[in-house]
C-alpha cells in the first residue's frame, strides 16, 4: 500500500471521531485502527520536516520556494507519498454508514474499513 494512502486514511479517521452516530464499539474499532497506522503518520511527519529543513535556505521573503527548487521539493514529497509500505495484517472494522460520513470519505477508507448499511 502507498504511504500517501495510509496518511490520508489516518487523517480521515480523525474526522470521523466527533460523529455522534457511531456507537462505542465503532469508535473503539476506529481508535484501534488509527493507532496501528500512527507509526506511518509519524514517519511521514518526520520525513516532511527533514524535507522542509533541507529546502529552508531557498525560501524567499514571502515564505515561498519557486522554480526548479520548488519542483525538486515537490518531487521528493511525491516520492515519499508513493513509497510502498507493507502493512501488518489487520481485520477491517465494520462501521455503519451513518449520517455525517460523506461517501467520498468512505471511498477513501475502503482499504481500511468495511462500511455497512445502517
Amino acid at each position: 500500500m502507498k504511504q500517501g494512502k495510509i496518511v490520508q486514511a489516518y487523517k480521515l479517521m480523525e474526522e470521523l471521531a466527533p460523529n455522534k452516530e457511531l456507537n462505542e464499539q465503532e469508535q473503539w474499532d476506529l481508535y484501534q485502527l488509527r493507532k496501528n497506522l500512527k507509526k506511518h503518520w509519524e514517519f511521514q511527519e518526520e520525513r516532511e520536516e527533514a524535507l522542509r529543513s533541507k529546502y529552508v535556505e531557498f525560501v524567499d521573503d514571502k515564505g515561498m520556494v519557486t522554480g526548479e527548487i520548488a519542483n525538486a521539493f515537490t518531487r521528493e514529497l511525491n516520492t515519499l507519498g508513493d513509497m510502498d509500505i507493507e502493512l501488518e495484517s489487520f481485520d477491517k472494522p465494520k462501521i455503519r454508514f451513518v449520517k455525517g460520513i460523506p461517501f467520498t470519505t468512505a471511498e477513501a477508507l475502503e482499504d481500511f474499513i468495511e462500511f455497512v448499511k445502517s
